[in-house]
């Protein structure tokens, strides 16, 4: 045990004979009632900002005089960055809760979580149909020797207005289709043209299907599937961080609560430091006590001053560590607050045997979810390399119709043999009714083949799969064991603190009993003041053990909590994950 708690145990201890030697004294010159224990009745003033805590019962104290007053008024009482007066009242579940809104680790992985969800929604966007379209105007002039064409001046003009929108899927087989829907407009100089101006329309239907590579596992399936792992993979990465973040919000705010009540430990050591010596000093006037009595009490006093000074600074040092868990803007009003935990360590046995616990572990431990996670993802790996070894041989088929319509420009007097066909005689609108009555088709089939020779580069990604896989096997039986090592030890914490507990409580008792019956041999003349004091200091560090003992259990059960991933259930907790804005 460091000075620091051997300090804080031995102003414990010191309490009750303090009051008992100043008993005497103090009766003598109109001291207040005191108990038949010779324990004068007074309660100790309470911490400003703070309730009083302690373990078992604090011995009552004398009422002070102006020396004592001067004592307890040499302490600092203010803390730097705390506003006097200002107090920030918290249970434990709302501290966890605070730090799950709050945290700024929490909103990392927060923000993980939402950019995965992103990350999927972006790779379904590769099954997005598209719409293309194509408008475009030419106009050209060429020159031409054929006399049969008509072009005046040997020069042939053309103008053509087409438009032309597609419309093009990827599909989740790996193959694709396109639609694509033709309309032209031209218009020309050759004589020889029966229409002028022209309207051609074509309504092609094209698909595509990998029947070997790339069926079913395409670049972009594969894209998808990944993204979906990931989203579930980031979801164990932020249930681990609130795990993590609870056992630590747990671990702070009981070391906060043992920060609080050892400040009023050492503050009342301070004040029956200042009395024993008030004591001491009139015991050496009626000729009843050395001078060298007084120089030990004022050694003393100023110990237990300094002890006091260090724990207002924990208690800082505890506070600002909670704060910083669950404030999540450095510039919050809370930082100007003192916490004041509204709850208490408390005795709750946990009975759990190894087995129960370890399958606790193994079903909620976000980390063997992870790498079950990642096995996962190399298995998307390597079933694609797999695929991609397969030779391409990608089946299409086409399918196209086409209209036609246009003015003719070639003037026959009347009973002249008809040379174009009356059915094409006519504007867009006619062109349109000749390309949906289906009645000229074109039909194409066929298949694209590729075969790459060796192909070591989906060869070597198969390679290269295979031996993650090991490796995240061997990664996943390590994890199961530092696991059961984690469970364990920490059944064990738990057991070893209960067991402490139940001990220094024990001791505590026995500690109590010992030092009533000192004082009952001391006001028989049969004992001595070193002796009290000796019972003292045994009695006060029972109860600092007793403090520290509650206050690791608690922390131990947190602890255990975290490691069978159940601080959620335990506390009360649900997470849940928003769907991000569009």
């Amino acid at each position: 045990m460091s000075s620091y708690y051997r300090l804080f145990h031995l102003s414990l201890g010191l309490m009750t004979l303090l009051g008992l030697v100043s008993a005497s004294a103090l009766a003598q010159s109109g001291a207040p009632d005191m108990r038949p224990d010779g324990v004068v009745a007074q309660n100790p003033a309470p911490l400003p900002g703070h309730g009083q805590g302690g373990s078992g019962q604090t011995p009552s104290l004398p009422v002070a005089d102006q020396r004592v007053k001067r004592a307890l008024d040499e302490l600092p009482t203010t803390r730097i960055g705390v506003t006097p007066g200002r107090f920030l009242r918290l249970t434990l579940r709302e501290a966890i809760l605070m730090a799950l809104r709050n945290n700024q680790d929490i909103e990392v992985e927060r923000a993980n979580v939402q950019i995965a969800q992103y990350n999927e929604r972006g790779s379904l966007g590769s099954y997005d149909p598209i719409l293309q379209a194509t408008v475009q105007f030419q106009s050209s002039t060429s020159p031409t020797a054929q006399t049969f064409i008509g072009a005046e001046g040997g020069a042939f003009k053309r103008k053509q207005l087409q438009f032309t929108p597609t419309l093009v899927q990827n599909l989740p087989t790996g193959g694709n289709y396109a639609i694509t829907f033709s309309n032209s407009r031209e218009t020309n100089n050759a004589g020889s043209a029966g229409l002028s101006p022209q309207y051609f329309t074509t309504l092609d239907f094209r698909f595509t299907q990998p029947l070997f590579r790339n069926f079913r596992s395409s670049a972009n399936e594969r894209s998808v599937k990944i993204s979906r792992k990931q989203l579930t993979l980031s979801d164990a990465q932020f249930r681990q961080r609130v795990l993590t973040t609870i056992a630590s919000v747990q671990s702070a705010y009981w070391d906060l609560v043992f920060a609080i009540r050892n400040l009023q430990i050492q503050r009342d050591a301070v004040e029956l430091a200042d009395i024993s010596m008030a004591v001491t000093r009139r015991q050496v006037e009626v000729g009843t006590s050395a001078p060298i009595n007084v120089v030990e009490n004022e050694s003393e006093l100023e110990n237990r001053k300094n002890a006091a000074i260090t724990a207002l600074q924990q208690i800082t040092t505890a506070e600002n560590q909670l704060k910083q868990l669950i404030l999540g803007d450095p510039q919050a009003s809370e930082w100007q607050a003192a916490i004041e935990p509204a709850d208490d360590v408390d005795f709750t046995p946990v009975e759990l045997d190894v087995e129960q616990a370890l399958a606790s572990a193994l079903r909620n431990r976000p980390e063997l979810e992870q790498i079950h996670l990642q096995q996962e993802l190399n298995d998307i790996e390597r079933g694609f390399a797999e695929n991609q070894r397969k030779p391409q041989v990608d089946a299409f088929a086409a399918l196209t119709f086409a209209g036609l319509s246009g003015t003719s420009r070639i003037q026959l007097p009347p009973g002249s043999p008809v040379l174009i066909n009356e059915r094409f005689l006519g504007g867009y609108g006619t062109a349109l009714n000749n390309l949906f009555s289906l009645d000229f088709p074109t039909y194409t089939i066929g298949a694209n083949i590729s075969f790459t020779f060796r192909n070591r580069t989906a060869n070597a990604a198969v390679g290269r799969a295979l031996a993650t896989g090991r490796q995240l096997k061997a990664q996943e039986r390590n994890l199961q064991q530092g696991i059961q090592v984690e469970v364990r030890n920490g059944l064990q914490a738990v057991a070893s603190a209960r067991q402490r507990v139940e001990a220094t409580r024990a001791a505590r008792i026995a500690a109590e009993t010992q030092l009533r019956g000192e004082q009952q041999r001391y006001a028989a003349g049969l004992s001595t003041t070193f002796l009290i004091l000796d019972r003292q200091n045994r009695l006060s560090i029972a109860r600092g053990n007793e403090i520290q003992a509650l206050t690791d259990y608690n922390k131990a059960v947190a602890q255990l909590q975290r490691t069978l991933g159940t601080s959620l259930t335990a506390n009360g907790i649900e997470v849940k994950q928003s769907d991000p804005t569009p």
